[in-house]
């Protein structure tokens, strides 16, 4: 009898909230660049079916990501081989620092601010450069400027260089003044988006909590696949939206600490059979080190 985690994959990949697009990115970060970085576009469809992705949707979701700069692609014969380019190796290792650690950084009280606007062409490109410095923790502050705890004057010439930007984004490094009553200004906690981290970490919670119980010895090479790769998605989707506030100025009762134990919890039931799903359909060899060095 196949094991329920199997119609939750396809529930899942028919939710309206999730795309064909953001799930590849997922299973790429996740998957494929431990082990590597590349894999044959026939094995990702493989990798991607049982979600309910089709053949069609998952090259062209993978065409639309190449053009976006994420991919790039060598044909081999008649067959296409895919991997990271340089922006999108960069982008993934921000995002695996959140994902699978957990420690908010030491903080000094110092912020940095990114003049978005001003260091942007049109508007196009600054909603373009605002959502990729979100995805390095930078929340925004007020119209056109980003802002994220800490010295983070290198991301922001990292995304700059990374999008071809002609000019760089002006940056700052500031204080502020009596903080806690600015944080709880309406429209401040409005534009940080804790609210809606929040909400994610719940529902997060809230939904893998009952699967938890189903992760016992019998959970599939295939179906312990499907279920970490929807953990760290969903996990992904909060995390990138989450503010990274330091610990000193979250609120009380933060759900992200729970949200990440949980996480940990179903990502070391099913880690060994996701690996020998992926090393079934792609002939991959796993290091042991991998799980080690995340959720640890």
């Amino acid at each position: 009898m196949r094991h329920p985690v199997g119609s939750i994959a396809r529930d899942f990949g028919d939710r309206p909230d999730i795309s064909a697009r953001s799930v590849l990115v997922t299973i790429f970060g996740d998957s494929i660049v431990p082990v590597g970085g590349e894999i044959w576009l026939g094995d990702l469809i493989a990798l991607a079916e049982p979600f309910g992705f089709s053949d069609r949707l998952t090259r062209t979701s993978v065409s639309r990501l190449t053009a976006e700069g994420w991919f790039e692609s060598q044909r081999v014969g008649r067959r296409s081989r895919y991997r990271l380019t340089e922006f999108g190796v960069a982008e993934f290792e921000v995002a695996e620092r959140r994902i699978y650690h957990a420690d908010r950084p030491h903080w000094d009280g110092e912020w940095t601010l990114a003049m978005v606007e001003l260091g942007s062409p049109d508007r196009t490109t600054a909603q373009l450069v605002s959502k990729h410095l979100r995805w390095h923790g930078f929340a925004p502050l007020s119209s056109g400027v980003m802002a994220e705890p800490g010295d983070s004057r290198a991301e922001v010439r990292e995304v700059s260089a990374g999008l071809g930007l002609s000019a760089a984004i002006p940056v700052a490094l500031a204080r502020f003044d009596d903080l806690r009553a600015l944080l709880s200004a309406p429209e401040v906690d409005q534009r940080l988006g804790l609210d809606e981290a929040a909400d994610g970490y719940r529902r997060f919670v809230e939904r893998y909590a009952l699967l938890e119980a189903m992760c016992g010895a019998d959970v599939a090479p295939l179906d312990a696949f499907l279920l970490r790769s929807m953990v760290v998605h969903d996990l992904r989707r909060t995390v990138l939206v989450d503010p990274w506030l330091p610990a000193e100025i979250l609120p009380s009762g933060w759900p992200g600490s729970a949200a990440h134990e949980l996480a940990g919890r179903l990502y070391r039931a099913v880690d060994s059979g996701a690996w020998a799903h992926l090393a079934e359909v792609t002939g991959a060899t796993v290091s042991s080190e991998v799980a080690a060095h995340r959720f640890g």
